[in-house]
This record gives structure tokens, sequence and C-alpha cells, in this order.
């Protein structure tokens, strides 16, 4: 243990933390509570390790969530990502809008480890040559940068790491000052069966040991914030988000049996579970004053911070407002001109190239958010065909300039909002979509058009979603599987009937999935009941959203029980197919859930091989994306095994084919690697067709 732990009284405090020269000259608190923008950052992204495995994980990488979170660090003055461009083409227009220097290194097989080599040398010339820059951040999981990171440090440079969980080493994470997990950053839930339980009990024993530094120096009990400081400087890595927690008082509230939490003047104090605080009021389980904490928090963040948060989520505040009309504009023109003819993906793909031939630096991921708020609020007409990013479109009915679809579009914002369970500020709302409070007469319109249209609609005081019934998915045929199994649902005497309940039992579903599939899958199918009811009795804070996301996590983990616990591969098919009905890519779930389609399709498909009682154990599949899979059964020698596959694949593509289409695209893209990919390519593409024709 190093001394400043015990001995602090040797050492200088900054606001109660020690401060050491290993922290370099600035001192490690003040890297943490100075302001965001006084600290200057150099960003290095090994973008081939992180390309990779994003799109293994997720499909693609989104560049978007990672830079925004390095703006709220500090400004970046050097942005440099590495990588073999001809392969990673598609990504440059996004990296160029974010104005990273592109550095070329050229994949030769004798050249491993040559993106490493590259990135310490500039990494150590802009330390030696820019003492200004203080921060330099390392996007990678590659241990070979944790010398680099050591050096950097010797120079007084505070450093970040940014990588992967799944295989970041973890001689990279001790290295840094502090290291963040890039699914974190992504904003994806950790809520896999891969997660192992022995991280949990690591960070409860970091915990205890950062209560037992705070007792050595007699500060207990110690307020949160500062405990989590002093947990931060012991592991680097520790972060309550990598449990699911969005604050770090919901990850203490859920480690009561080895804490006692305190409330002193609206703030929350920490100390062992054997202490005597007098002059605190110690707060037990359930204890209705830690409302006031979370009441004092959420006036600190107020109604406009909850709506940033939303709209940043759903990558609805990603362009400026001058950009999404000019795009909406765009779409409309070509949509009206050529009904019929192209289909929202042929749209992105249009204006991409016309905007980089014009010079304008216009991702597509941003063009792809701003054409899916036109998708969501119906703007297009799909003719009676089955709606999907690859269907060719018209104007809906009822749009009939080119204002009218703009604002149909921008109506997303406050659909958003109304589906979150937020209250409606109209002056708020008009700050935050267009810029001008004086413009709130529009936004105003906007709400109301919403009414008209059927989409939301008034209960009480507040807006909600509007349906036939409450819960509008409670006649969706893939969804029965899971309604039965809401049907035998026993409450137990004594708990309570909210949607509180529900998001406490969703949390405890969530932990216990790494370690006991049966009591995830009551905990979880619990919490999915009680949503329900709070979200028929109309509950105030009980949205939709949160009940299909409860509904998804539960259909993956009786899939995973099914299949991995029980062998009961059949069984578990239609649990498969309920997730993939929730979790579509035009739904804001879709970003909730983006961690696990990759590995529940997988699943999917190689059960078709475990049920005909094949080993594939020789399969060599181990960490294969779903077109990797698809490839491989579907070119497999024996034929019941392909004619299963493409049974349950059919059932895919009735559910959610804009899914299958991607995986259809992704294997197409590498038909030069095989004959057997193009073979997989054009089944898929015959299966999409027969389904949408059918």
């Amino acid at each position: 243990m190093s001394s400043w732990i015990w001995n602090p009284s040797n050492l200088p405090l900054v606001s109660g933390i020690p401060v050491t020269n290993a922290w370099g000259k600035r001192g490690i608190e003040n890297k943490r509570t100075e302001s965001p923008m006084t600290s200057q950052l150099a960003v290095f992204i090994d973008f081939e390790n992180i390309a990779l495995w994003a799109e293994r994980e997720f499909f693609d990488f989104e560049l978007t969530p990672l830079m925004e979170y390095l703006q709220g660090r500090g400004p970046a003055v050097v942005k440099r990502a590495y990588g073999d461009w001809s392969r990673f083409s598609r990504y440059r227009d996004e990296l160029m809008n974010h104005s990273i220097d592109l550095i070329q290194i050229f994949s030769v097989r004798a050249g491993k480890n040559r993106t490493d080599i590259r990135m310490a040398i500039d990494a150590m010339e802009v330390a030696m040559h820019r003492p200004q820059i203080d921060t330099f951040v390392i996007v990678s999981g590659d241990s070979d940068f944790g010398p680099l990171v050591a050096k950097l440090r010797e120079y007084g440079r505070y450093t970040l790491g940014i990588g992967p969980r799944s295989v970041t080493h973890h001689l990279l994470v001790k290295s840094c000052d502090e290291f963040v997990y890039l699914e974190t950053v992504m904003g994806e839930t950790i809520i896999t069966g891969d997660h192992p339980s022995v991280e949990h009990d690591t960070a409860r024993a970091l915990l205890k040991k950062g209560l037992q530094v705070h007792g050595q120096r007699g500060d207990i009990p110690v307020l949160a914030t500062r405990l989590k400081q002093t947990m931060l400087l012991m592991d680097p890595a520790f972060n309550e988000a990598n449990f699911g927690y969005s604050q770090f008082k919901a990850w203490l509230e859920d480690s009561r049996d080895q804490i006692k939490l305190f409330l002193k003047d609206l703030q929350l104090y920490v100390a062992p579970l054997d202490y005597q605080a007098p002059g605190y009021s110690e707060m037990a389980e359930g204890d209705a004053r830690l409302g006031l904490v979370e009441k004092a928090e959420s006036q600190r963040n107020g109604l406009e911070e909850q709506y940033r948060q939303l709209f940043g989520r759903l990558r609805l505040s990603s362009v400026d407002l001058e950009t999404r009309r000019d795009v909406l504009r765009d779409v409309y023109r070509e949509v009206s001109e050529h009904p019929m003819q192209f289909s929202t993906d042929d749209l992105l793909e249009r204006l991409s190239e016309r905007y980089e031939e014009q010079g304008l630096l216009r991702s597509k991921a941003n063009l792809r958010e701003i054409i899916q708020m036109a998708y969501r609020q119906q703007a297009f007409d799909f003719d009676a065909q089955t709606p999907s990013q690859f269907t060719p479109v018209a104007l809906a009915k009822g749009i009939e300039s080119e204002a009218e679809f703009i604002s149909w579009s921008e109506e997303d914002f406050i659909y958003a909002a109304v589906r979150a369970g937020l209250e409606i500020d109209i002056d708020e709302l008009t700050n935050l979509m267009v810029n001008d409070r004086a413009q709130a007469d529009y936004v105003q319109c906007l709400l109301d058009d919403l009414h008209a249209r059927g989409m939301i609609t008034r209960r009480g005081k507040h807006w909600a979603i509007a349906a036939p019934s409450s819960i509008p998915f409670r006649d969706d045929p893939a969804l029965r599987i899971l309604l039965r199994d809401l049907d035998q649902v026993e409450v137990p005497d004594g708990m309570p009937h909210s949607s509180e309940m529900a998001r406490s039992l969703a949390k405890k579903a969530m932990l216990q999935r790494s370690q006991d599939f049966v009591a995830a899958t009551h905990s979880s199918l619990l919490a999915c009941h009680l949503q329900w009811m709070a979200v028929e009795k109309g509950e105030p804070g009980a949205t939709l959203e949160d009940l299909r996301y409860y509904l998804a996590s539960y259909a993956s983990v009786v899939a995973g029980k099914l299949s991995q616990v029980n062998r009961d591969y059949s069984g578990a098919r239609p649990y498969y197919l309920a997730f993939f009905a929730l979790v579509q890519e035009e739904d804001p779930l879709w970003s909730r859930m983006r961690g696990l389609i990759n590995p529940m399709l997988s699943y999917f498909w190689v059960n078709t091989g475990r049920e005909l009682e094949l080993n594939t154990s020789t399969w060599n599949l181990g960490g294969a994306s779903p077109a990797q899979v698809a490839v491989y059964i579907s070119n497999h020698h024996n034929v019941e095994l392909r004619e299963l596959w493409a049974e349950i694949t059919i059932e895919l593509a009735r559910v959610n084919p804009t899914l299958l289409r991607r995986i259809a695209n992704q294997i197409d893209l590498s038909r030069a690697e095989g004959p057997e990919n193009a073979r997989t390519a054009q089944q898929l593409y015959g299966i999409l067709s027969s389904v949408n024709a059918g």
C-alpha cells in the first residue's frame, strides 16, 4: 500500500485528498475539481483496435458519444486516430467531422505493433514540446500502451485510458491515472450474462478499503463524493455505471449490507456498519428522506438538463438547427420528386454522396438520425409494405409542403419527452429545439399537432403516448409468450406495487444474472409485472420505454436460462424472437440494448446445432459475429441443420427485418472472401424478399 494512504499526516491536503508528486505538478485533486475547460487534452485513438471490437459487439463504431464525453473533460487540442483507412473508409467522414487527424498505418504483415510504435512516438513528442497539454487520453485496450502511459506520468501528465471492457488488459487499466470502459462512454447498460460477479465483489471490497482509509484519517462519516474520489485513486477503473447504476448514491444504497448511510444538510455521508455518528441522521433502507437528496439533485439538474440528457441519449441534439432543417428540406425534395423510388437507406447514401461532393462535413450517423426523426413521426408512406429502412417511401398523406414535413419531423423532440414521462415545458423545449425562446408558439403548435394526429393524449395534468390501450403492444403476436408469463405472476405480500419497486427489481436481476439465471428470471419478471400495472394505472414516471426495456431484459434472461441451464433450445426460441421484436433499430430501445444484440443473435443461430444434438464445440465459433455464424451454418454439410436455420431465420425476418438486412449487408460486403459468403448473402436477401412480399 502506498505511503500516502497510511501516513496522511506527512502529505499536503487539497480539499481533503492527499496530493503527491506522482500525480504531477498540479495534483490529482486539481484535475478532478477544476473547471473541465481549463485542462487541455491530447487524444490518441488506436482506431483499428477499437473499431474491430465495436463492429463485433455493436455492428459499427459510433464515434460521437466518445467525442461528446471527451468534450466534457476539456478542449481536445490534439486529436489523432491511427489505422489503415483503406479498411475503415466508411468512418472517415465522421472522423473528419470531429476534426480528427487521420494517421495512415498500412497493414503490412511484418509490421505488427506499428500502430503502437507510431502512437507512442507522437504522444511523447507532444508531451515534450507542448507543456500546456496536461491530460493525455489513450483510447485502446492494448496492454502494449502501458509503458507509454507510465512514461507520460513520469512527465507529470494526467493519463485517462478508455477501452472496451471485454478486451482491455488489466495492466493498461492499472497504468492509468483513470480508466473508463468504452461501453460506459457509449451509454451501454451492463446487463449481459458474461459480466463476471467477481468484478462486483472487487468493487465492494474497494468500498470497504476506501472507508478504512478515511477511518485512519478520522474522517468518518465521509461525504459520498469524497469517498468516490478516494476509490478512484485506489482503482482507476471503478465506475458505478459499469454495474448498471446511473449514480454513485444508487450503488451505495444497494451495498447497505456493509455500510451505513447518513444524511446531513441534504448531503449523503457513508460509514461502516458498526459506526455510530452523533449529529447525523441515519437512513434506513427505503427511507423516504433519500428523496430529499434526489430532489436536491433534480433541482440542480432542472428540467432543461433532463431534456438535454434525453435528447443526447437519443442523438436528437447531435446536429445544429440549421443543418437539421437543411437535411430535412433535401429529404423532402427527394421523396416528393421521386415517390416510392428510394428507401430511407437509399436517401442516406444519396445525401451523403451529395454533401461530400459539396465539401460539407456531415457524417452518416448524423444524417441517419435526422431521417429517423421523420421515420418515427410517420412522415413517410410505405404503401402497405412492411415499414423498414429498406422499403421505398413516399410522403405521408397530410404532408403537402416542405414546412409540414419539417414540423412533423421536429415533433420527435416532444414525442420523445412524452414517451420518457417528462413534464412538458414549452419554454425549455423551445430553447433546446430552436435556440430561440421567442418561438414558443411554434413548439406549442407542434404539441397541438401531435395531439391532433393521435400520437399523444392528455391524461389529467400529464401527456402520454396515445394508443387503443395504455400498452399499445399488448396484442403483438411475437410478445405472446411474455404476456403468458406475466399472467402467472404472483406478487409477494407487502411488496409495493410501483414503478420504483420495478426499477429496484430490474437492478437486482441485472446483478443476479451473472450468478443465478433462475433468481434473475424471477426478479426480472416481477419487475415487468409491476411496471405493467404502473403504466396501466397511469402512475407518474411509469413509462412505456422502461416497460419495454424490462420486457426485453426478461426475454434475454429466460432465453439464457432455457438454453444454457435447461438445454431447452426450442423452448428458448420464442424468447429470442420476443427480444428481437422489441429491440428495433428505429427505436430508442436499440441503443439501450445494443450490447446484447450480437450475442443474442449468435446464440439464436448456434442453438440450431445444439437442438439437433450436433457437436457445436468443434465449430470454433467462439467470439464469432452473427455474420460469421450465418455463413458457417448456412453452408454446413448437414442438410437438416441448414433447413432448421433457414426456418428460424424466416421467423426472425418477420419480427425484425432490419436486423437481418444489416447482417445480409455485412456478409455481402465480404463476398470477396469466398463463394460461401455470396451464397449466404443471396439466401438472406431472398428470405427478406419473400417475407416482405408475403
